[in-house]
């Protein structure tokens, strides 16, 4: 197919890329969560059936934006190190015992790896996500294009975006028999993942944040645009030292990255009388309500859950 590639703006054929990367298991047969909350809403789970935009996909989940020559720079530069990255967070999850006994958060260090090889791979996959005919969104394309085209450059708009790391882990959790999605562990045992371009969503007492999302087996991301959020997101790891680091291969350390499951977020949600319409999904944004709102019940002991905490817009 025929397009403008959203990196070098060339009109020419576009080509197939993986996002994530294919090598990080992105292989395909999986269930991915692609479209909007209206489709989501729509489908009936109660029958185990998926509505548009959650559908297993025999290739992997793949994207359209990138020309053959751009979408090759990405896999020379990028895509390496990205690998290596995600190989030994999962190795790290699968082996630690930690888990068992509820651990909110994991610490874990990486030796030998370039950070900002890693970082640039991460933005360019909310590049890609957030490039489609469908979704454009250009202050971001422009804001990062130059950061991405230059392997060595740090600049990164960090006061404009903000990029959260947590562990995502659709493995191990029971299912509840009151959530009525398919999340977590899946009748076949394959996971489900969510990818989501932006969005905007306004919280009950007027704040917003408009975000983007990556949650793929145990590894998640969420892109903040900082400039029109006026909710603060203090939780996940804040992965603005790898974003501008130096362009040299060294130790990363990620300290106390939230371990995230979405039936743990939805029982806390149910518990506390919270209605989220969107239960499969925006892990980061919920938690960081769940951990304001416990914040405010330790502050006074009269503080009442809210019966909802979000409006979609």
């Amino acid at each position: 197919m025929k397009g403008h590639c959203i990196l070098c703006e060339k009109y020419t054929e576009l080509t197939k890329e993986h996002v994530p990367p294919k090598k990080s298991g992105n292989t395909g047969g999986k269930k991915t969560r692609t479209g909007g909350l209206e489709d989501f809403l729509r489908g009936d789970f109660t029958k185990g059936d998926f509505p548009k935009g959650i559908k297993r996909k025999p290739h992997g989940n793949v994207y359209y934006t990138l020309c053959g020559e751009c979408n090759s720079f990405f896999g020379s530069e990028y895509v390496k190190e990205y690998i290596k990255f995600t190989e030994d967070n999962k190795n790290f999850i699968r082996n630690n015992t930690s888990l068992k006994n509820g651990k909110p958060d994991l610490t874990h260090s990486i030796k030998k790896i370039n950070p900002l090889r890693v970082a640039k791979e991460i933005v360019a996959m909310f590049f890609s996500i957030n490039g489609e005919e469908d979704s454009m969104d250009k202050p971001f394309l422009d804001a990062v294009r130059g950061y991405l085209r230059d392997p060595k450059s740090t600049l990164f708009l960090h006061e404009d975006y903000k990029i959260l790391m947590n562990y995502y882990l659709p493995i191990g959790a029971p299912q509840n028999a009151r959530v009525k999605i398919p999340n977590d562990i899946i009748d076949d045992g394959h996971t489900h993942n969510v990818i989501k371009g932006f969005m905007p969503l306004r919280i009950s007492d007027g704040k917003k944040v408009r975000f983007s999302e990556i949650q793929y087996e145990e590894i998640g991301f969420t892109l903040i645009d900082v400039k029109n959020s006026t909710f603060k997101i203090d939780e996940g790891l804040d992965l603005k030292n790898l974003l501008c680091a130096d362009d040299k291969v060294k130790k990363i350390h990620l300290y106390k990255v939230p371990v995230l499951t979405p039936t743990v977020i939805t029982k806390m949600e149910l518990r506390n009388n919270i209605k989220y319409p969107d239960p499969g999904s925006d892990l980061v944004v919920r938690w960081q309500l769940m951990t304001n709102f416990f914040t405010e019940i330790k502050k006074s002991n009269t503080v009442k859950p809210k019966p909802n905490f979000f409006q979609s817009i």
